[in-house]
């Protein structure tokens, strides 16, 4: 004997596990009688045969006999249920009359629903005493029963069937059959058969000296049509730092792909921001989901490394950054920081990327209370310009202030900056020239100097 196991699709789908069973009595366990000799399919009720063909129903409480018994047939075959004691038999082919098909219906427990997924499976194995091995066995949904007055091939198409081409050629085990149907809507009843005719039909002889010559003859058992929740979920909406990469993964074995970008496989990578999309196909059903993914980069401070703070003065230190939890060295968490002290400040932000560290040195500046003077003055008595003396307007603060000859020597010097240089240097006119001029301003116990020069002219 030859195993295989072949199915035409395998199935990962949410909720499946637990979804009711449209078929009734699906492994034929149920019989009004114990079958007592071949084409007596009707005892596994409300499995009818819709055809003039001859199924069979085989059953453990089936004489030897009988032709039907189970495990044991009369015809020197040998096959356990696949669940249970029951299963049933169809003719798929055969030499020696042309097209001749059986075929198994039965009335499902409730209608299928308009534009609703059902997943259809049942499970076939070639039988040690038919000599030839095919590929042809499908599943057809009707409004209502269909049939025949011959036992030939039915004009319906197979919605799931066995792949062509795909020889049915286990003795031992049960091959899976299944597929997709997404419902048209009223449909009450399955049909299951070779709904191919013989030109369609692949077949081939893998068995001689056996009870049968001429035919290729499937068992069939644990028949089941149940809702399909096929579903898939790339996550919620995310953020990418600048240079990473985020696989997106939207498997379920079996299925077919299509991504925002025209990729054709289970995964994609999103490189970068941006919106993501995926259509995941089983048969004639899918599903789809969307995931938005925005980029992002570490914090930015833009912050001064340096700044001057006027005695008495107070400014603002802006760390704000989009997105980002701003920290400083205190632990205060306001992004924008008043100061009115000298120190060094220094503070964190953060994000999901990552963290931006900054210090800001902030030192004192007698900006207000700069003194000024003249570039030039002409004490000539003429009563304009003839003195000159610091513009100082720092009410808080005090000047001391000095002037000094081109050789360095001090020709004036006063302790408050509203005294005026008239020119005279101990009752003498100074001659004409540049004179340098110092002044030292002090706010409490702050002080600065500060220091010019000037022209003096006759």
């Amino acid at each position: 004997m030859r195993a295989s196991a072949l199915a035409l699709l395998l199935w990962t789908v949410c909720g499946s596990g637990s979804a009711q069973n449209l078929v009734p009595n699906p492994s034929f366990e149920q019989v009004t009688s114990c079958p007592s000799f071949a084409s007596q399919l009707d005892r596994a009720a409300p499995w009818t045969n819709p055809t003039l063909g001859t199924p069979e129903l085989f059953h453990g409480c089936a004489p030897l006999a009988s032709y039907v018994s189970v495990p044991y047939c009369t015809t020197g075959g040998f096959q356990h249920a696949r669940t249970g004691q029951g299963f049933i038999g169809l003719y798929t082919w055969r030499t020696d009359i042309a097209d001749m098909r059986e075929y198994a219906e039965v009335e499902l427990v409730a209608p299928l629903v308009a534009g609703t997924c059902y997943r259809v499976a049942f499970f076939v194995n070639m039988p040690n005493d038919h000599p030839y091995a095919c590929d042809g066995i499908g599943a057809h949904f009707s409004a209502g029963p269909i049939g025949a007055s011959n036992g030939t091939v039915l004009p319906y198409p197979a919605h799931v069937e066995h792949p062509a081409g795909t020889l049915i050629t286990d003795t031992l085990g049960w091959t899976l059959v299944s597929g997709a149907y997404m419902a048209s809507g009223g449909e009450t009843h399955l049909t299951i058969g070779n709904f191919r005719n013989d030109t369609g039909t692949q077949t081939l002889q893998i068995a001689t000296n056996v009870w049968h010559t001429t035919s290729a003859y499937l068992l069939v058992d644990d028949v089941s049509v149940e809702e399909l929740f096929l579903s898939v979920d790339l996550g919620p909406d995310t953020l990418i730092c600048d240079g990473a990469s985020l696989l997106l993964d939207a498997t379920i074995p079996g299925a077919s792909y299509l991504w925002s970008d025209g990729g054709t496989g289970p995964t994609t990578v999103a490189g970068g921001p941006g919106t993501y999309w995926v259509r995941v196909f089983s048969g004639p059903c899918s599903a789809s989901d969307t995931i938005v993914i925005t980029g992002g980069t570490i914090p930015e401070l833009d912050l001064p490394q340096r700044v001057n703070l006027c005695p008495g003065a107070s400014l603002e230190l802006d760390a704000s950054s989009a997105g980002a939890r701003v920290v400083w060295m205190d632990g205060d968490s306001v992004a924008i920081r008043t100061v009115s002290a000298p120190g060094t400040y220094t503070v964190t932000a953060t994000n999901p990327c990552g963290s931006t560290t900054a210090s800001v040195e902030v030192t004192y500046d007698l900006c207000p209370c700069v003194p000024y003077l003249p570039n030039a003055f002409t004490p000539n008595a003429d009563g304009i310009n003839d003195v000159v003396r610091p513009e100082f307007h720092c009410g808080d603060g005090a000047l001391s202030w000095s002037i000094h000859d081109r050789w360095g020597q001090r020709v004036f010097t006063s302790a408050e900056g509203a005294t005026c240089w008239d020119g005279m240097i101990n009752g003498t006119l100074a001659p004409d020239g540049v004179y340098v001029w110092r002044g030292r301003v002090s706010i409490g116990a702050h002080g600065r100097e500060y220091m010019g020069h000037f022209v003096l002219l006759r």
